[in-house]
């Protein structure tokens, strides 16, 4: 039987791998079943079975960087996690590009009604971010640098510099690339803020 002192022990370890909240309890959960059992089927005492599950959980809790392309550092299993919610994210953002590319096609004067409607859902979650005290300053302006957002940029970026020796000039390849990338980037980054608000972490 885990006592208090004994779970306190568990959840400072877990701490220390700076996983988020939900993720926390629920792997608290599994260790304390798993060092529950080794207590009781293995006579074994708290230290040693508390040292035992975490060689049993020493890959998954891991310290692995977030992203190729972030510095931050999370455990693998947050990881794997966070890759699978970034995989989706990026679905739902490439289908709302190339439908609404798709749309501005047809109705090319849409686009400017597009800018106006992302930016008042940015700044609308945004600022219900900062009421929430889910965001700050730094995280806000960090954003920017996003993985998911960088690689749309350097993704746009060569697309278009390759498209440069199909058009005539720069600026017809600018007007035609640039729309389906900020549209995408539109749609990262309002997951990203709806997300962040909900406390699922999302690099923020």
């Amino acid at each position: 039987m885990i006592n208090t002192e004994q779970e306190i022990e568990i959840i400072q370890y877990l701490i220390s791998k700076k996983l988020n909240q939900k993720l926390l309890l629920e792997i608290k959960d599994h260790f304390i079943l798993q060092i529950s059992n080794l207590m009781e089927e293995h006579n074994e005492g708290f230290q040693e079975a508390f040292l035992q599950t975490k060689m049993n959980w020493k890959s998954e809790l891991e310290m692995v960087k977030a992203d190729f392309l972030s510095a931050r550092k999370i455990t693998r299993i947050e990881k794997d996690i966070l890759q699978t919610r970034f995989k989706k994210m990026s679905v739902y953002a490439l289908v709302f590009s190339l439908v609404f590319s798709g749309l501005l096609y047809i109705k090319p004067n849409l686009f400017n009604d597009v800018q106006i409607l992302f930016l008042l859902t940015t700044l609308g979650l945004s600022v219900y971010n900062f009421m929430r005290k889910t965001m700050n300053l730094n995280g806000y302006f960090q954003m920017s640098f996003h993985p998911l957002l960088l690689k749309n940029f350097f993704a746009g970026a060569a697309l278009i510099a390759i498209s440069c020796f199909f058009f005539k000039d720069v600026h017809t390849a600018l007007s035609v690339m640039i729309k389906p990338f900020f549209l995408f980037a539109a749609a990262i980054q309002t997951q990203l803020l709806y997300w962040n608000a909900k406390k699922i972490n999302v690099l923020i």
